[in-house]
């Protein structure tokens, strides 16, 4: 039976009908005497659909209006934030290559396994591949040009070239075959930071190592001296002992003409190889490879590694 109406009223205190189990299921979904659907009927559906689609409209109009002042007030290239007011912060990172995620910073290989070899190769190739097949990059480099000691303009970035890393090279195998393995170290990318270098021979830090010391008395110009220096170091007197030797591709730092960055298109960092000419066999050696300039944070904590990256390499 149909809603009671009394005068006119639809008296909804009513008791509803008795009816079997499945009818009720059946008068839930459609009621005959009532004609409504899921409890409604089609007016009142009209009536909340029309209501749904004007909020809906008037949302989407609002979010547009929303968004558009958003991407007014942004740069595609120039960051809301940068350096100290970023989450990144002012103080660069540092990385290194090859790195595999399942192993971290762990090397561990045998020279004599061409399949263990194989896949810290296969990791720099895939790292160093934008640098040597330029249609990787998003506009095919063409606005890369060899800087020299001159920084390029606002609209080109300097090219790297990967054959300065001498026996560090894939026909080499990066050195890992012949138990004399390479590491491909880079400073992370900070928007618009320049670096403060330490370009002067009479003050550097006390810290720095000898080495990194007697290249930069080595140099004949100012602007040869206008680099991030890089260091590799082990981390314990036993690491210091067993890491050996160290030769830097090209040259021990990262030079001027590639700061700032700006997000040109096109850029690729520029990267120092380290190569390890007689490091301990059948022992784990970690390194601390560092970044020296006068604005670049170092803290020693095995912890909080500001400025430097840390790895391990064992060969057997």
């Amino acid at each position: 039976m149909g809603a009671d109406k009394p005068n006119g009223v639809v008296d909804y205190c009513r008791r509803p009908p008795q009816r079997p189990f499945f009818q009720q299921i059946q008068y839930a979904i459609w009621n005959p005497e009532e004609r409504t659907f899921l409890g409604r009927t089609g007016k009142r559906w009209g009536v909340i659909g029309l209501i749904y689609l004007v909020m809906y409209i008037c949302i989407i109009i609002f979010f547009s209006i929303c968004m558009c002042g958003l991407l007014a007030t942004m740069d595609e290239r120039i960051p809301y934030f940068t350096l100290a007011d970023s989450i990144i912060g002012d103080n660069p990172g540092m990385g290194h290559r090859p790195l595999l995620f399942e192993e971290g910073a762990l090397i561990w290989y045998s020279a004599d396994n061409s399949t263990q070899v194989k896949k810290y190769v296969d990791n720099i190739n895939q790292f160093l591949a934008p640098y040597e097949n330029k249609s990787l990059l998003i506009n095919k480099g063409v606005n890369q040009r060899e800087c020299g000691d001159v920084k390029p303009p606002r609209e080109e970035v300097c090219a790297f070239d990967t054959k300065q890393f001498g026996p560090c090279s894939k026909q080499n195998n990066y050195g890992y075959s012949s138990k004399t393995p390479c590491i491909i170290i880079k400073l992370n990318r900070l928007f618009n930071w320049n670096p403060d270098f330490y370009d002067d021979p009479g003050d550097l830090p006390p810290t720095m190592p000898p080495d990194i010391k007697e290249y930069i008395n080595s140099t004949t110009t100012a602007q040869q001296r206008r680099k991030v220096w890089v260091s590799c170091m082990g981390e314990r007197p036993a690491d210091v002992d067993a890491l050996g030797p160290l030769k830097y591709w090209p040259y021990p730092g990262l030079p001027e003409t590639y700061f700032p960055y700006d997000n040109t298109p096109g850029y690729l960092s520029p990267l120092v190889a380290v190569q390890l000419l007689k490091p301990t066999l059948h022992q784990i050696i970690n390194i601390r490879c560092r970044a020296w300039a006068r604005n670049i944070k170092y803290t020693p904590s095995l912890k909080e590694r500001l400025g430097s990256t840390h790895l391990e390499i064992m060969i057997d």
